[in-house]
């Protein structure tokens, strides 16, 4: 099969004059013509099970006369499938998995590429809806619109505080208060996760800083982060960083790693948390439990606490809901691990995960997340600060 023609001079000059990576698929997915850039680029891809590779801007199109997509941020290898976040130039994001068949350098030829999903499509509306709000996300973000809301979580031994979880909140002017899994999501979609990310650990750890200024007492803060965030450059240096401005040590930090269905773990991403536990950092492994590949990804990478999934909680006392979190808390002393329940809301399930042997939880029936005043004023409460 020999490579399309372009269908207009417009289309042309896009191909070659853009700084992005441009490429042209037809209607079965193959791709029909790139510009010079995107050639090389994909020429020089090397097909190796779980690597990642980042591309800042990658534009496809589905025939020539349709609009644009945009590949957000990076294209995972994963054996011989390759992994492409489409976001149209319009707004939302589609998770769209091609197989790799042959990748042809010549421009006589094409590249190879089978799209194994369904065909995209997309409400014009919504999509210009989710558009609006990531800028609304991006702009509050800059100018440090955002909130940090700290949920404590409990030793049940001595009923000392075993430290608090960040979480991010978000209440725009015009959209109201936006739920975090759905402005998380956003952020992933639209390029800025990281951003996001190293904001909260940022001012977290300002907090923590002026805590102990006011002999406020909270033994460790578990910032999450984003599967991308691990992708960002010189992470390990930048956290490093943030922790001497503060005075703080790596042991004043757990990194929680937030899991997505759409963003699979990759070598540079285990590399990178060996990196952060190599200098003290703890990770833990959030909402464990909800995936057969979390129990393959334990043997990768160092963990240091394991978060049992809340919705094994809600279960409770459910027959599989004790084998499962039984489960969870023997794989957790088996490589180490402390673990921690999420999600703890009742006098009953607090007494089944004590029975399984879980020591530290966290939930509401300890106490919601709290903003900085109402935390304060809960450690007050309870005798936390000295």
């Amino acid at each position: 099969m020999k490579t399309d023609s372009l269908n207009t001079e417009r289309d042309r000059l896009e191909l070659q004059e853009t700084n992005s990576l441009f490429i042209v698929l037809d209607s079965k997915g193959l791709i029909v013509s790139c510009n010079d850039k995107a050639k090389k680029a994909l020429s020089d891809l090397s097909f190796e099970q779980g690597r990642s590779t980042y591309f800042p801007d990658v534009f496809f199109r589905l025939g020539t006369n349709s609009r644009a997509f945009h590949a957000h941020e990076f294209i995972s290898i994963v054996g011989q499938t390759i992994e492409l976040l489409f976001i149209p130039n319009h707004g939302t994001e589609q998770n769209v998995t091609v197989s790799v068949e042959n990748v042809y350098v010549s421009c006589q030829q094409y590249y190879s590429l089978t799209i194994q999903e369904t065909p995209l499509s997309f409400d014009a509306d919504s999509i210009f809806q989710t558009r609006q709000m990531a800028g609304a996300l991006r702009a509050d973000l800059k100018n440090n619109l955002l909130e940090l809301h700290y949920q404590p979580q409990i030793n049940t031994v001595d009923s000392s505080l075993y430290g608090v979880e960040v979480l991010v909140r978000w209440t725009n002017q015009q959209l109201g208060q936006v739920a975090p899994d759905n402005f998380i999501a956003l952020a992933e979609e639209y390029g800025f996760i990281a951003e996001l990310d190293l904001w909260v650990l940022r001012h977290a750890c300002q907090q923590l800083a002026e805590w102990r200024r006011s002999n406020i007492h909270i033994p460790v803060i578990a910032v999450n982060f984003s599967v991308l965030t691990f992708r960002y450059p010189n992470l390990k240096s930048l956290i490093q960083s943030i922790l001497d401005e503060n005075d703080l040590v790596v042991s004043d930090l757990m990194v929680e790693i937030i899991e997505s269905k759409k963003i699979k773990p990759s070598d540079s991403f285990i590399s990178t948390i060996n990196e952060l536990y190599s200098i003290g950092i703890n990770i833990s492994l959030d909402d464990f439990g909800t995936g057969y590949s979390n129990l393959k990804r334990l043997l990768k990478f160092p963990i240091s606490q394991i978060k049992l999934d809340r919705t094994f909680v809600c279960s409770l006392p459910s027959h599989l809901s004790i084998e499962l979190s039984t489960m969870v808390y023997s794989i957790s002393k088996k490589i180490g691990a402390v673990a921690i329940a999420e999600g703890v809301e009742t006098k009953e399930q607090l007494f089944y995960l004590k029975n399984i042997g879980y020591e530290i939880i966290q939930g509401y029936f300890y106490s919601p997340p709290l903003s900085k005043e109402n935390l304060e004023y809960w450690i007050r409460c309870n005798n936390y600060h000295y």
